[in-house]
């Protein structure tokens, strides 16, 4: 299916597979999606690229996010400290000017005549290989090829080959050779790939191998180095997907349900629906949103208008959070998408409504919708205010705008009258002036997106509904008044859809709006008719590979990551690539398209895939790695061992004794099984093996005292909850792995007691 992610360089439509609907899910083939113009638009327009941003600058940027990482090095280490060693290589590489080479002679290996570009670097030629050895710069270049023209409507292909003792990047250099088109990082160890520069990218390339960081020479033995020309692919596929990488966005979509999960039993295929959520109701092809963030479309609601739900939810949340009565004087500070649906609501409500927007074409396109009175300018929307009001100043203030000047709140707090209330509905500054908020004691409200429910887990993920009696107005049934009000002709939204575009006019329509130059619409929708290329997969596919993957060498394991989370991706994949020799990456499987998408491509992955099912039936892998939450644990095990896959799991191997049991059972029926590998760690630490090594002939018994410090986690964290089974069964099952290779024994009995948390905000069990 075909999905949009953002990234540096604007909107992409990548391919990815259909998401598989999970339980208390709806899966939803899309008609329509939303975009946020605000929201998606904003970082584009301020995101930094190499052509328009000098290198102090690009190394600023780099220094924020790194200040970005270290905070999140409190919460997770590794993670962090990985990502940052990414961003350093990539970020050293881009920063570095393309050098004079230096005159020395060059060398001839497939077609590729070298030229030395560092005079302490050494390059020998032998035969049809090259030996380099790496001076130490930092992303310094080491090796350059002459320029290599790419004709119109061409692709060009670097294959390179090779075996190195260090991390080396080889990458293409644009036809100014001040920019680089892609680079490639290789790790220590053979290295074959093949890089792809699509049409259009520059008429010129410049094959470059540099330096990535080791701190020291590096011998390189290039055995391969090819540039070959293709054309572009039948269907207009690109030959290479690797660089189809971006975050997820879009939160409101309009669509018809094609399967619902277990749990789900009030909608049924074939009902259309409108569905909200970030990291769910993404713009994609198809989506698959929890029960909670689902809408039924009342008769007489266009689906195309049911897009704009999640906004409108937004909107009216704000509304329900001013309480508007019947004659109130109310401002609206903002007049885009949401302002211009928020004096709607409150006109229906019976208020007048007085309007700001330093855009004029929005303050007329709000008169034409029923506000009373509105302004571009701000002192004119003070005076607009005191005089419609009889001096007092209205009733409530309600903040639709977006914004990093503390002047939107002041201006708020300005025209509102004592006692009143002023909302917070958009992205504003808090930078309030105390003497005016003091002084007329206004109560300052905040509106938390599309109303009760939303950020709470229990209720979006989980399902659990607020009680009708005690929570009138949730975040769905906010979602549901807001078709209803569509549907009966209250709200009249077609006038503000500025744009219908398709999916495939994405790139460019972002592109344009992030430009700039006039003013950005108000609404715009992205249509999603079939796909019409010809596609090695359908478009409904769970699974696809992904064109420009590595190729597995003789010989290794192949394996697929079930669980493309922070644990496997950034402790297991690693330890694995140092055995390059033994195990090779074929296949991530996750519910996020996104994330695992810029893994599996970031890794040349082949096989991508939302449904495990794809590869228990795949012969050509061997070995499941399961890096998913706990409670899936036992079943995917089950499963992995049933198709005559070699199984390692992360622990626990179950959180219940029936999975344990069910896990045992399999495992006892088979004549001849696979390998299941658990992954308690801590008995192969050097720590426990000494001391294992020093008691191995002890006769008397053994006392083993194992006292940790595992962090304080909040009662809704999910190791607490049922898919982590807890801290005893999820997390101290380290432990007792390590008493029983100390001991060389099976456990007898286990007994655990409590320290009571007194009043403080930890469970029973968090202590023991």
């Amino acid at each position: 299916m075909r999905q949009i992610l953002l990234n540096s360089n604007g909107a992409i439509v990548a391919r990815v597979p259909r998401p598989t609907v999970e339980p208390g899910a709806v899966l939803v083939r899309v008609h329509y999606s939303l975009i946020s113009v605000g929201t998606e638009i904003a970082p584009l327009r301020s995101t930094l690229t190499a052509n328009d941003i000098t290198p102090v600058e690009k190394g600023i940027a780099f220094a924020g996010l790194a200040r970005h990482y270290f905070k999140a090095s409190l919460k997770d280490p590794r993670k962090a400290a990985s990502r940052l060693r990414q961003m350093a290589r990539r970020q050293a590489a881009a920063l570095r000017p393309a050098p004079r080479p230096a005159p020395v002679a060059s060398v001839a290996i497939g077609g590729a005549v070298w030229t030395r570009a560092s005079e302490t670097a050494t390059v020998d030629a032998t035969g049809d290989r090259v030996e380099l050895t790496t001076d130490s710069t930092p992303a310094g270049y080491q090796l350059m090829s002459q320029a290599f023209a790419v004709p119109d409507g061409q692709v060009a292909l670097v294959r390179v080959r090779g075996v190195v003792d260090g991390p080396i990047a080889i990458g293409l250099l644009n036809e100014a050779r001040d920019r680089w088109l892609l680079t490639r990082t290789f790790d220590a160890g053979p290295f074959e790939d093949q890089l792809v520069c699509e049409p259009g990218a520059s008429p010129q390339i410049t094959v470059v191998v540099t330096t990535a960081n080791s701190g020291r020479p590096v011998k390189v033995t290039i055995e391969q180095a090819e540039v070959a020309l293709a054309p572009p692919t039948v269907g207009g596929l690109p030959h290479s997907e690797l660089n189809d990488q971006g975050w997820n966005v879009g939160y409101s979509v309009a669509g018809e349900v094609v399967a619902v999960g277990a749990g789900v039993t009030d909608l049924a295929p074939g009902d259309l629906v409108a569905c909200a959520g970030a990291g769910q109701a993404n713009h994609a092809d198809f989506v698959s949103v929890m029960r909670n963030l689902v809408a039924r479309l009342p008769k007489g609601c266009p689906v195309d208008l049911a897009a704009s739900t999640t906004i409108g939810a937004i909107a009216l949340q704000g509304v329900r959070r001013a309480s508007p009565l019947l004659g109130d004087r109310i401002a609206v500070i903002g007049l885009g998408l949401i302002g211009q649906i928020t004096v709607q609501l409150l006109k229906a409500n019976g208020c007048r409504v007085i309007g700001l927007d330093l855009d004029p074409g929005r303050v007329a396109r709000a008169r034409d919708r029923g506000l009373d009175a509105g302004t571009s300018d701000p002192a004119e929307f003070a005076a607009l205010v005191r005089d419609l009001t009889g001096g007092h100043g209205a009733d409530r203030t309600i903040m639709t705008a977006a914004t990093r000047s503390d002047a939107v709140i002041n201006t708020a707090m300005d025209v509102t009258r004592r006692r009143g209330v002023v909302v917070i509905v958009g992205d504003v500054s808090l930078n309030v002036r105390r003497e005016v908020f003091y002084k007329k004691e206004i109560d300052l409200l905040m509106s938390t997106s599309y109303g009760p429910g939303r950020y709470d887990a229990s209720y979006e993920i989980e399902g659990r509904d607020y009680p009708y009696a005690y929570v009138r107005w949730t975040q769905n049934r906010n979602m549901q008044a807001y078709l209803e009000l569509i549907a009966s002709g209250q709200l009249k939204i077609e006038p503000l859809i500025d744009r219908v575009i398709t999916i495939d006019e994405a790139p460019a329509v972002y592109k344009e709006l992030a430009k700039g130059g006039q003013a950005l619409p108000l609404g715009v929708l992205i249509r999603y008719p079939d796909e019409t290329r010809e596609l090695p997969e359908p478009p409904d596919a769970t699974r696809i590979s992904i064109r420009g993957h590595r190729r597995p060498p003789d010989g290794v394991i192949n394996y697929a990551l079930v669980g493309a989370g922070a644990f496997g991706t950034g402790m297991l994949v690693p330890q694995m690539k140092k055995r390059r020799d033994r195990f090779f990456l074929r296949a991530v499987v996750s519910r996020g398209s996104a994330q695992s998408g810029n893994f599996a491509r970031e890794n040349q992955v082949e096989i991508l895939t939302t449904d495990a099912a794809q590869v228990l039936g795949d012969p050509d892998i061997q070995l499941l790695v399961i890096a998913t939450r706990h409670d899936l644990h036992a079943d995917q095990v089950v499963r992995g061992l049933a198709a005559g896959k070699h199984v390692f799991v992360e622990k626990p191997l179950a959180v219940s004794w029936a999975g344990l049991d069910q896990v045992a059972t399999a495992y006892r029926a088979m004549t001849e099984p696979p390998l299941l590998l658990v992954g308690f760690n801590r008995r192969f630490s050097p720590g426990v093996q000494a001391i294992k090594q020093a008691i191995q002939n002890r006769r008397a018994p053994l006392v083993v005292n194992y006292r940790l410090n595992a962090g304080y986690l909040p009662p809704d964290h999910w190791v607490h909850g049922p898919q982590g089974g807890g801290r005893n069964v999820g997390e101290a099952c380290h432990m007792y792995d390590v008493f029983r290779c100390l001991t060389g024994a099976a456990a007898r009995e286990v007994s655990a007691t409590a320290i009571d948390p007194g009043e403080l905000p930890y469970f029973r069990n968090d202590n023991f």
